[in-house]
């Protein structure tokens, strides 16, 4: 256990700093070292907040309170952030193990934090109204944090709040581990894999007995279930697409709902929903379920109208038209629909969008547009596959921050895209700038077959979003970390990366980034012409998706007894996407964004 291990005391900051080496991250970490430094972390946090409550209240101001407090837990939290992160993509397995163990007591401490009726008491005897803006804003953040983490709780109470806390931590990270680790494969012969390209099968590992494996992994899971001509074989892979995480995830969830419910009562809030939507721009249920019907009620024509033309497709192929639409024939006859309507394939677009070729166009794009630029950076990374860069001003050259790109599944890795900041800028205690470090962890096409990474249109759409992430978490400049990174408000948090996703449409863009990877052409105009058209094709059910996550979300939280979410979901998904759950599956064992430590 954590708490057993003997280590010596460093001073103040010092574990932060031991992230460094010659003023960059470091990754070489064992999982013995990652344990010990959160305990080193925890007891410089204790330490420090020691100093800070030792105050007396006559001489308690914004340096010696509030600023002291948020070096303090800044210290701890990036310390445990910067290690936990690890969790998702480190190469050595050990060092995934610890990192997660971490990231779940590190989300305990942090939880036992914010709920200190001491600090919060400290911090409530500031003079707020007589700081500046950014002060005001700090004051406010941390306030209100404290109250939502129950820090106005006494006694039993309090005790009962922290351990439901600590238990869903546990709960969460458990299930996203399970989901990392899932191994799960197909086994197919060649003939099974007819309407699959050469790129595709050449790069496909194989059985001893010669058949092809097919893993859960995008880039694996997505081409098969767009083009593979065996329905069988698209309903086997689903299925399993579907059950990652196994049971044990659907019994996880379900948990975490109750104990969502019962915190967010014992802080008065009559259910979950209206806790988490009293800090946001909805602030009630009601307001939220208007939005989410009113786009359902939008919508859904126009989905009912995809459905049908999808299910005459099915009456092409097969002679009779299949009863329903099913999420193992959805995507092929989606596909076969761009192809006939719009002429467009999207594996002969792969051919001309090379990885590497795209991160250099993207870079040049959107350097031009923010007076940046992007050098490689000979710093350390924690797996082979993983492309570094800095980012510095175009006109001073000043450093902005380093940036990681981790493409590649491998096993082990979280599963989805997304983009985390291991630091976020700020200013330190000893009046230095922290410049930011943010990854990118993804899921595309790896090299293979004899071809390098080949990446899909979905691919450089979901890269640009991405990027937004990056952008945003780099360039911005706060005095205090809590207000900048990915600190920011939850309804504001994608509006970099959807305003970006617009470039990966455009003409000229789309000219700069593509190169055939024999030929060296870029994208033909009737090509990019037929992309930009399709834009839209197929964007019902894709909203209409979008929609149903967002009510069976509300809908999982607004019960405050126990949710069947399997019943639920078959319940709501027929309604709301259309589309029939596949019988035996249980998808919300791998809905994930509901299952994050970022739990508010």
């Amino acid at each position: 256990m954590i708490a057993a291990l003997s280590v010596p005391m460093l001073g103040a900051a010092e574990t932060y700093d031991s992230l460094f080496k010659n003023g960059v991250l470091r990754f070489n970490y064992t999982g013995a070292e990652i344990k010990k430094m959160d305990v080193s972390a925890k007891a410089e946090f204790e330490a420090d907040i020691k100093k800070m409550l030792a105050v007396p209240d006559k001489e308690k101001n914004f340096e010696n309170t509030l600023l002291a407090f948020e070096n303090a837990y800044n210290n701890y939290y990036y310390t445990a952030k910067a290690l936990a992160l690890l969790t998702y993509f480190h190469d050595k397995e050990d060092v995934r193990e610890a990192a997660a163990e971490l990231e779940s007591e590190g989300s305990k401490f942090k939880a036992n934090i914010t709920s200190r009726k001491d600090i919060y008491n400290a911090l409530k005897k500031l003079d707020a109204p007589s700081y500046g803006n950014q002060e005001k804003r700090l004051y406010t953040f941390w306030i209100n944090r404290f109250e939502r983490a129950g820090a106005k709780l006494d006694g039993e109470e309090a005790k009962t709040y922290a351990a439901l806390t600590n238990k869903k931590m546990e709960l969460i990270t458990k299930y996203n581990v399970n989901l990392m680790n899932d191994k799960q494969t197909l086994e197919l012969t060649k003939e099974e894999l007819a309407g699959m390209s050469d790129l595709y099968i050449n790069r496909l590992q194989k059985t001893k007995d010669g058949k092809y494996i097919v893993t859960m992994k995008y880039p694996d899971y997505n081409p098969f279930m767009q083009n593979a001509e065996n329905e069988n074989a698209r309903k086997a892979l689903q299925i399993k697409f579907a059950n990652r995480g196994g049971p044990e995830n659907v019994t996880l969830l379900e948990e975490v709902l109750e104990i969502r419910s019962k915190t967010s009562r014992m802080l008065g809030f009559k259910d979950h929903p209206q806790y988490v939507l009293a800090d946001r721009m909805a602030k009630d249920e009601k307001t939220l379920r208007a939005f989410l019907k009113d786009i359902q009620k939008n919508i859904t024509p126009a989905g009912k109208e995809e459905k049908k033309n999808y299910l005459e497709i099915s009456k092409k192929l097969k002679g009779k038209k299949d009863k329903d639409l099913t999420f193992y024939n959805y995507p092929y006859y989606s596909n076969i629909y761009l192809k006939e309507n719009f002429n467009l394939d999207k594996e002969a677009f792969k051919e001309y969008f090379p990885s590497e070729h795209v991160v250099k166009g993207m870079m040049d794009t959107f350097g031009e547009v923010f007076s940046i630029k992007f050098e490689p950076a000979a710093v350390p990374t924690w797996h082979k596959d993983v492309m570094a860069y800095k980012i510095t001003d175009a006109k001073t050259g000043a450093l902005i921050s380093h940036f990681y790109l981790d493409l590649y599944p491998r096993d082990g890795k979280y599963t989805h895209a997304a983009a985390w900041t291991f630091i976020d800028a700020h200013i330190k205690p000893d009046g230095t700038y922290q410049t930011p470090s943010v990854v990118v962890c993804s899921n595309m096409n790896p090299p293979g077959g004899g071809a390098p990474s080949l990446l899909s249109h979905e691919d450089v759409v979901t890269l640009f979003h991405e990027f937004g992430h990056v952008l945003q978490m780099s360039m911005t400049k706060p005095k205090y970390a809590s207000l900048g990174g990915d600190n920011m408000s939850w309804d504001y948090v994608e509006t970099h990366s959807q305003l970006l996703e617009n470039w990966a449409w455009d003409k000229a863009t789309l000219k700069k980034i593509s190169k055939h990877y024999k030929t060296g052409e870029p994208l033909p105009d009737n090509m990019i012409d037929s992309l930009i058209k399709s834009r839209t094709a197929g964007a019902a059910f894709k909203m209409l998706r979008q929609n149903f996550l967002g009510q069976l979300d509300l809908a999982y939280h607004k019960s405050n007894k126990h949710v069947d979410s399997t019943k639920v979901y078959y319940d709501m998904v027929k309604k709301i996407w259309l589309i029939p759950a596949t019988p035996g599956t249980y998808p919300q064992g791998s809905f994930g964004h509901i299952m994050s430590l970022t739990d508010p």
